[in-house]
């Protein structure tokens, strides 16, 4: 399913309709992960795998249509919910993106980047995160911060093998024993011409899933801690 990656926890210095086709559908223009926005997904399907190509990202309110949405190849679409508190502060998003190698296979070699290259993981989109939340505070914030991105420490993503598995999961975001604030995300990831899942349908295939915790949660930790 995945290139094993060891695990590692490091420093990083680092919605709408229920279902809807988000407005515009971005080719080149990179947007920032410092807040929620009905682009994110797109930026994230764009960071994983360095891609230009147009994204159409569709942005479900319905968590059961959600849990039944396929990413596709060709065009480019991918799939956005949030998940919401009572007071409706936004808790997560959930992005379902494709991989590289699919894109190359049906786009060309220029469509991504190569698959031979370590795959990047829901970890690196956090990491992101918290790169651009702290670009996006004022001096006094960052003066008076609870934590600093080189205190953000990143945990290997929490794996699952299905997506009816990757459903039931959640990101997460603890202070440690040692003080400093740790993030996990939870993923899938099954790439297009990996052969253990060469018998499944190509709609399983060239998946790449992360539940993240929202940039507005991250904020909130990194500026009081919780």
């Amino acid at each position: 399913m995945t290139r094993s990656r060891p695990e590692f926890v490091m420093a990083v210095a680092l919605l709408m309709t229920s279902l809807m086709v988000s407005p515009r559908a971005i080719a080149t223009t990179s947007m920032p992960l410092s807040n929620s926005h009905s682009e994110f997904c797109s930026e994230v399907q764009r960071r994983l795998v360095d891609t230009t190509l147009p994204i159409a990202n569709i942005l479900e309110k319905d968590y059961e249509a959600f849990k039944l949405s396929k990413p596709a190849v060709s065009p480019l679409r991918t799939h956005q919910y949030v998940l919401r508190n009572e007071r409706l502060d936004i808790l997560q998003i959930s992005c379902k993106t494709k991989t590289a190698d699919h894109l190359r296979n049906a786009h060309g070699i220029g469509a991504a980047r190569d698959p031979a290259l370590a795959p990047r993981a829901c970890s690196d989109i956090h990491r992101a995160m918290v790169l651009d939340i702290w670009q996006a505070l004022g001096p006094s914030e960052r003066a008076s911060a609870r934590f600093r991105p080189s205190e953000v420490m990143l945990q290997t993503d929490r794996l699952s093998y299905t997506g009816s598995s990757w459903i039931k999961t959640e990101p997460d975001i603890r202070i440690g024993d040692d003080g400093k604030l740790r993030l996990r995300a939870s993923a899938l990831f099954a790439e297009w011409q990996d052969w253990r899942w060469k018998v499944m349908p190509e709609s399983w295939r060239g998946n790449h899933y992360c539940h993240l915790v929202s940039p507005e949660v991250i904020r909130r930790h990194m500026l009081t801690g919780g």
